[in-house]
């Protein structure tokens, strides 16, 4: 009695233990064969990579020396009217206009996950 029913524990125990081979079969047909697993990843690793991109980029006017003439006109004076210098002439700096360029420039993009069929 104690050997039929140590037999019978031991024979339940192996067909709990053992895989189920229709649940076998079935993911074999569904997944065209040599497919052990069902899951699949929505997410894709995309590696870093450099990137070119266009850059608006603001260049200032140059700087242009100008000669500013001295002024001079008629004055009375002590003496009747005199010819006297009122200004005298210097040099000014004037900032010519600027304007915008577009410049090319390489980034480094880090690799990141993506989801699976995504354009980015």
């Amino acid at each position: 009695m104690k050997a039929l029913f140590s037999s019978l524990l031991i024979g339940a125990l192996l067909v709990l233990a053992a895989p189920d081979a229709s649940a076998q079969r079935l993911g074999a047909s569904r997944y065209g064969g040599t497919h052990r697993s069902s899951y699949v990843s929505s997410r894709v690793w995309a590696p870093g990579h450099y990137e070119t991109i266009s850059v608006r980029v603001w260049i200032p006017g140059p700087c242009q020396r100008v000669w500013v003439a001295p002024v001079h006109e008629w004055r009375l004076g002590r003496c009747g009217f005199e010819y006297v210098c009122v200004s005298a002439g210097y040099w000014r700096s004037v900032q010519l206009p600027g304007h915008l360029e577009d410049h090319c420039t390489q980034v480094w993009r880090p690799g990141r996950w993506i989801a699976r069929g995504s354009c980015n």
